[in-house]
């Protein structure tokens, strides 16, 4: 097996005694395998073994998948830590995080690696002169009293001091165990719904974006069980307050120049930015099962609920699947980006922003024509001027979201057929075992899986 160049960590990894290495499967749960202090060098040289299954086939609920070309009773991966992005978690235990690729056994990069795709992604649209940024906003809910039975931890109002006051301690230790992992967080509140909170994140390079939220998702959960709480990061994890999403932001730069603030272009953006929004509206139908992917992100795409319940985008819009976002006076030019808002947290985020970048770059490529925006509520629209500004319904569930990925020539081939086919049967497996059952239930039998 080709040995794999050390890249240089911003930890001392003399100070670590435990590291957590991870991946993020289809079914986007995160499992691992943890090394102690002295065995990091070789991990990061040769990996630890990750069984395929685990790797890319495994359901939300453990259930074991597979496809035509992946058998899972055979093989093995590597999970290769990136010693670049290693985060300090608690330097007085020594306990460290990394993310990782899945490799195979001859050194290369997995075919069905979401990191990897990612990554490549990157690559491509640098080579086309682009410079994508992210940046996300996850929203998540929080519980008292027991996994069997949970208590809604705040009961608001919606972005009130009083429930940030009612959690004071334990939003402090969040954003000093965020701060001390080095994740750069932008905010922290409570949110609309009771016991839900919005963390915002910098915008980074896509990967370490998301690298930056599972690390969040990660520090969060263990602090809550510190101070007694549970943390749930499904779309919909109690039907008695508002539902979670994972709102995508991306940016992009020709040249240094943000393509989403052109004063002379058509809506404030220039030609090349419309584009990108018309390529992620093109592909947003065969493509929102990777946005979100689990049948209760169906659930959550709801009129009147700010999920982006309808695909079509506007200005400032929080009703539309995606929204343009012009800076505030002055900053335009540094801060104009365009919002995802349908993506949740249910979602493989590295396959969801690989999708996002993925339909942008086509959007350039095919020169796509920008459809008019929508700047009222969509369900104020006739039926006709519906069809005149070009607003269509997603999908009605998740097993008709999978026919169009699976049927998906475009994201066939820019996924490749190894990971599209393991994830479309990872979350066949979640339609249906969940599909059908009253939506409480699937909530019950899903809540702390993520």
């Amino acid at each position: 097996m080709t040995s794999i160049p050390l890249a240089a960590s911003p930890v001392d990894l003399g100070t670590v005694r435990a590291l957590m290495i991870s991946h993020v499967d289809n079914a986007g749960v995160s499992r691992l395998k943890v090394v102690p202090g002295r065995k990091i060098e070789s991990a990061a040289r040769s990996g630890s073994t990750v069984s395929l299954s685990v790797a890319l086939l495994l359901a939300i609920d453990d259930h074991v998948c597979r496809t035509d070309e992946l058998d899972s009773t055979v093989g093995d991966l590597r999970g290769i830590p990136d010693l670049g992005a290693v985060a300090m978690i608690d330097p007085i235990a020594g306990l460290a995080w990394a993310p990782s690729d899945l490799h195979t056994l001859d050194g290369t990069p997995h075919p069905a690696c979401s990191r990897s795709l990612l990554k490549r992604l990157g690559r491509e649209a640098e080579a086309d002169g682009l410079d994508f940024t992210i940046g996300l906003e996850m929203e998540f809910t929080l519980f008292t009293g027991s996994a069997d039975a949970p208590v809604l931890a705040h009961f608001g109002p919606g972005y009130g001091v009083r429930p940030f006051l009612e959690l004071e301690a334990w939003h402090l230790d969040v954003l000093r165990g965020l701060e001390q992992a080095g994740v750069p967080i932008e905010q922290l509140h409570p949110e609309f719904g009771a016991g839900q909170v919005e963390v915002s994140f910098a915008p980074r390079d896509p990967v370490r974006a998301v690298d930056d939220y599972l690390l969040a998702r990660h520090v969060i959960t263990r602090h809550s069980a510190a101070h007694g709480l549970l943390v749930s990061f499904q779309p919909v994890a109690s039907t008695a307050t508002s539902s979670n999403g994972c709102h995508i932001h991306f940016s992009a730069r020709r040249d240094g120049v943000n393509v989403f603030h052109d004063p002379a272009g058509s809506w404030g953006v220039s030609d090349e930015g419309g584009h990108m929004i018309a390529g992620v509206l093109a592909h947003m139908p065969e493509s929102v099962a990777l946005l979100g992917g689990s049948t209760l992100s169906f659930e959550r795409l709801q009129p009147h609920n700010w999920s982006g319940a309808v695909i079509c985008w506007g200005v400032g819009n929080r009703e539309v699947a995606v929204r343009l976002m012009p800076g505030y006076a002055g900053l335009e030019a540094t801060q104009s980006n365009v919002e995802v808002k349908c993506a949740d947290p249910a979602a493989n985020l590295y396959l969801a922003v690989a999708t996002v970048i993925a339909s942008a770059l086509d959007g350039v490529r095919t020169e796509a024509p920008l459809p008019e925006p929508v700047n009222v509520d969509p369900e104020l629209l006739t039926d006709a001027e519906r069809a005149a500004v070009g607003v269509t319904p997603f999908p009605a569930d998740l097993s008709e979201a999978l026919d169009l990925l699976e049927k998906s020539a475009f994201v066939r081939e820019a996924f490749g057929s190894m990971l599209l086919d393991a994830y479309v049967a990872v979350r066949r497996h979640d339609a249906a075992t969940y599909g059908a059952l009253p939506v409480d239930e699937a909530v019950a039998l899903t809540r702390w899986k993520l």
